[in-house]
């Protein structure tokens, strides 16, 4: 008891922790860690980046840039706006996904509880075994 009261007037206090210095070791373990250069590789011989080629390396992004209404027909851009705007609030985001989950529940309390077979939804399935005075 009365540890827990000393730590916790400690705790209210704010008094600093002392820490003890790195030993040797730990000391070289760290610095080991910050030696090690890091290094990526592109191409054949499992290497991943090329930075002379950044296109070949990340792909083209100018492929899928385009907002023009050659590529997005201006009523399918109208219907997505329109359909959307509705879930451009947070509150409204939120209360879609919270109704989304509680319909699975619902849903997987209805019909997926039993045709997992679950063994509350299933019932016994043997007669209980009798005692030695012949009741179960």
């Amino acid at each position: 008891m009365a540890l827990s009261v000393a730590s916790s007037s400690t705790f209210l206090k704010g008094s600093a922790l002392r820490r003890a210095p790195p030993t040797h070791a730990q000391a070289r373990r760290v610095s080991n860690r910050l030696a090690v250069s890091v290094r990526a590789k592109y191409g054949s011989d499992s290497e991943y980046f090329d930075l002379d080629d950044l296109e070949d390396t990340t792909g083209s992004w100018e492929l899928y840039g385009t907002d023009d209404n050659r590529r997005y027909p201006s009523l399918q851009n109208e219907f997505f706006e329109r359909a959307s705007a509705p879930l451009t609030r947070r509150e409204s985001a939120l209360a879609f996904i919270f109704t989304g989950g509680l319909a699975s529940v619902l849903l997987w309390g209805a019909k997926g509880s039993r045709d997992v077979k679950l063994p509350i939804t299933v019932g016994p399935l043997k007669g209980g075994e009798k005692g030695p005075r012949g009741r179960l």
